[in-house]
């Protein structure tokens, strides 16, 4: 495990990977975070998960974001290794930023992407006497959504534990949202050319499997190592 994540565009470290970054028990780490709560939660409220640890024992987690992880290793006393942890905690919170941005930028863009699939799909419906439905665009995201993900957006937030009425997009990695973006630009053109349903499913799946399929699998694979 990373010792800096992302979830949903913030940077976050845990006590768990702290503890063990500064040679200490966990539980020290813990009673110190439960001490100073009222401090660290100026910084946002302090998350917690509850996990399965050694002999099924539960442990209780704490999720930090960068300010309040910053505030926490002030607290502790200065040893060679609690300043070599500092020094690494400060560099991997850095280097996280500028993949953070990076994510970001793809996520708007494949906001911004989704806006001309749709309004090329309202024109060709149109042009054919046709009134655009609810569904004929919730019926293209649809197949994005199935074709990128394997799944639709109301799947993955089951799958994913999200909220109803949260973006899936906010929790997408790097490859899915490119993944999405392409076949939504792609989509939009085979909708301006006049291809029925069926026939721009098949041109986006191979799309798909000609140039995302590998590079998903593969993040996948950095993912869970």
């Amino acid at each position: 495990m990373k010792l800096v994540e992302i979830k949903k565009f913030e940077l976050f470290t845990q006590s768990d990977l702290i503890a063990q970054g500064v040679n200490k028990s966990h539980d020290t780490v813990i009673k110190l975070i439960d001490r100073n709560l009222n401090d660290l939660n100026e910084f946002g409220k302090v998350g917690f998960e509850i996990r399965a640890g050694y002999n099924n024992a539960q442990v209780r987690v704490a999720i930090l974001n960068e300010q309040q992880a910053t505030l926490l290793i002030t607290y502790m006393r200065n040893n060679e290794q609690v300043i070599k942890f500092k020094k690494t905690l400060v560099k991997a919170f850095f280097d996280m930023r500028s993949l953070l941005s990076a994510k970001i930028n793809d996520r708007n863009i494949a906001k911004v992407e989704y806006r001309p699939m749709t309004d090329a799909l309202k024109y060709e419906l149109e042009i054919k006497g046709k009134t655009p439905k609810h569904y004929d665009f919730s019926n293209e995201a649809n197949l994005i959504n199935r074709i990128a993900l394997g799944m639709t957006a109301s799947k993955f937030k089951d799958v994913h534990h999200i909220g109803k009425s949260e973006s899936i997009r906010d929790h997408l990695t790097p490859c899915q949202i490119k993944c999405i973006t392409d076949l939504q630009r792609a989509n939009t053109t085979f909708i301006q050319l006049g291809m029925e349903f069926e026939e721009r499913k098949l041109r986006l799946m191979e799309l798909f499997k000609r140039n995302h399929i590998i590079q998903l699998f593969d993040e996948q694979q950095r993912i869970a190592a």
